[in-house]
């Protein structure tokens, strides 16, 4: 049995700015979420943290550039992790490997955007949750009959959940006190803050059992391998646009089989 902590931050992070305008060129204003109990709380919160830019200086050719974080501020990128690994032969012919891994994601950018051009500081500073993911291999011979059987079983983090919510310009006018610059009739604000909220976990067996025939140097081993043996659907993907959220995009493959044959001589 291994057990271990680690720790790992980035570094030498770059940003793009447009040198063309400043973080004063922007104006602040809010929306509030809409009512929906998948939201966190329920939904109706307010969204401060938003800029729009000032009218005046809406489509002056952008100045590009790509430099490094550091000219501005400090950037963080922070990796907490444990892990738990297994490797046990509990009887002859019997073998069993996995553990559990489990690591948490955090993020700080506030001090660099508030000095760039779009000054928005909304979920800049992300602690994240741990995130865990159990995987163990098994295999047993059984003596005599030469009946192989193998399982591999998986336990994992379902996907990360995100909302991407389409505010009409009479929603954002009121705290901003003109409309959208541009003429936009609509802007596109996150609901939810990053690395908050996860879908269902995703839980997989698979099976293999298979017959080793002997037939004086030649061995043959057909098998049957058994992929989702529980016939899982838990949802892998699913969108992010609220007019369609949570609405699924991808799916664990239904159950199916595959029939096999080794040959050693």
């Amino acid at each position: 049995m291994t057990a271990s902590y680690w720790r790992s931050w980035m570094g030498n992070f770059f940003v793009t700015d447009n040198g063309a305008v400043a973080p004063t060129d922007y104006d602040p204003f809010s929306i509030t979420a809409p009512v929906d109990r998948r939201l966190p709380g329920g939904g109706g919160y307010k969204i401060d943290g938003l800029y729009d830019l000032k009218p005046a200086k809406f489509g002056i050719p952008a100045e590009t550039v790509f430099t490094s974080s550091s000219k501005y501020g400090d950037q963080t990128e922070i990796w907490n992790g444990i892990d738990l690994t297994v490797n046990a032969r509990p009887g002859a012919g019997m073998f069993v490997s996995g553990g559990a891994s489990t690591q948490k994601q955090s993020t700080n950018n506030c001090d660099v955007v508030t000095k760039l051009d779009n000054p928005s500081t909304l979920f800049c500073d992300v602690s994240g949750t741990f995130q865990t993911s159990i995987k163990f291999l098994a295999s047993y011979t059984i003596p005599r009959a030469d009946i192989q059987l193998s399982t591999n079983f998986q336990n994992l983090p379902g996907p990360e959940i995100t909302a991407n919510y389409v505010a009409s310009v009479a929603e954002a006018q009121p705290s901003l006190g003109r409309p959208l610059a541009g003429g936009a009739r609509n802007v596109t604000i996150p609901l939810i803050e990053p690395r908050s909220m996860y879908g269902d976990r995703m839980t997989r067996i698979d099976l293999r059992v298979g017959k080793i025939l002997r037939y004086g140097r030649l061995r043959a081993t057909p098998s049957v391998d058994i992929y989702n043996l529980l016939n899982a659907s838990t949802v892998l993907g699913q969108s992010s646009a609220y007019a369609t959220w949570l609405r699924p995009q991808s799916i664990v493959p239904g159950r199916f089989a595959k029939i096999g044959l080794q040959l050693d001589f």
